[in-house]
């Protein structure tokens, strides 16, 4: 009974956490999701599929709620708006651009219907590293690549994400370099402020420039801010199990209600840290805590491989070309993670010294 009131909030200086494997699992979740998508295309049709899709959502708004509450136990404590901004380039752009590239110059050139000729004399290939790089148009495809699948339109289906994920780092960190993003209570009223206009679009809709993105924009910026909330927040809240029972409960009974998807995030949110903090005794524990963070290349990875999975064998079922999928991502994951992140990692460090940033005012108290 004491273990439904433990507070299971931890701290993240700690470094003992799952949350490394917990973005693992959420990648691959994702991957499952784009295994169905892939020889089927959308709209997803059939209980399981629907199901699928759902729990692929959690897994996309999981991601978002846990950088909201890193990023913002990060950018709290940092003195430089110059080192906050090296570290969220470093954490995005040499994947992505390594990824792009590849697709570019290598998968593209190979897998093309068209003749060489043709396919580097088209405009589409040659403004698509540009593209998808740039985020202007993350979902682009290159001539005559991947026409086995009806998702071929798309060389890298879940790089759309990466856009919002952009927009919350410059969010934060122009807030930082203003001074509006050094105290908890200013943490919490841009989470209310945020809620209030993910409610708003939600209740009214949005038609004019930018539909889209305004609309997409309203669901991930307040599962960010959620998470920023549970950092910011953790000193008055106590995380309990009960709290996260309550939340979800919430969450059930608001489901048809404009709010339902920002009290599924108060409940996935709670879920998430509950789980994240949890103590894993053993072995086992400690291998989950230390695990090499592979769940950005098993993300940017798994759509372009998948599609050269069903190019190669149009006829592969969803069950199969998952299961070619999962090791094909994590070894990909793992290559990108030891060639690309952790060069890139050794390079911002060296940056970081050499540059001296210009700096912030000194880290607020709480409060």
């Amino acid at each position: 009974m004491k273990f439904l009131f433990h507070d299971g909030h931890g701290h993240l200086e700690e470094k003992s956490n799952n949350f490394t494997a917990m973005r693992i699992l959420f990648a691959l979740i994702v991957l499952y999701g784009h295994a169905l998508m892939i020889p089927l295309g959308l709209p997803f049709d059939g209980a399981w599929a629907m199901s699928v899709d759902f729990i692929v959502q959690c897994a996309l708004d999981g991601f978002f709620i846990l950088s909201g509450y890193m990023i913002t136990a990060s950018a709290m404590k940092s003195r430089s708006i110059g080192h906050y901004a090296k570290a969220r380039f470093f954490r995005i752009f040499p994947g992505l651009i390594a990824t792009v590239l590849m697709l570019w110059l290598v998968v593209g050139p190979l897998f093309t219907t068209l003749p060489a000729t043709e396919y580097w004399a088209q405009s589409q290939t040659w403004l698509f590293p540009l593209k998808l790089i740039a985020q202007i148009d993350p979902m682009a495809g290159l001539p005559g690549v991947f026409d086995a699948s009806p998702m071929g339109e798309s060389m890298n289906g879940p790089l759309w994400t990466i856009r919002y994920e952009l927009m919350a780092y410059v969010g934060v960190g122009v807030l930082m370099a203003v001074g509006l993003y050094r105290k908890n209570a200013q943490v919490l009223l841009w989470t209310a402020l945020t809620l209030a206009f993910g409610m708003l679009v939600e209740t009214f809709g949005y038609r004019g420039i930018g539909e889209e993105t305004i609309g997409t924009l309203a669901r991930f910026a307040p599962a960010f801010m959620v998470g920023a909330a549970f950092h910011a927040g953790r000193r008055y809240l106590r995380l309990t199990p009960v709290f996260a029972g309550l939340a979800i409960l919430a969450a059930i009974a608001t489901q048809h209600l404009p709010i339902g998807w920002m009290m599924l995030d108060i409940a996935l949110a709670a879920s998430y840290l509950l789980i994240g903090y949890a103590r894993i005794p053993g072995r086992a524990g400690e291998q989950v805590r230390n695990v090499e963070d592979v769940s950005y290349g098993i993300y940017i990875l798994h759509w372009p491989l998948g599609m050269m999975a069903f190019s190669l064998v149009p006829g592969l079922t969803t069950t199969e070309l998952a299961m070619l999928m999962v090791p094909l991502a994590v070894m990909g994951g793992w290559g990108l993670r030891v060639l690309v992140e952790k060069p890139a990692m050794v390079l911002r460090t060296r940056l970081s010294r050499r540059q001296p940033a210009a700096t912030l005012t000194p880290p607020a108290q709480p409060g």
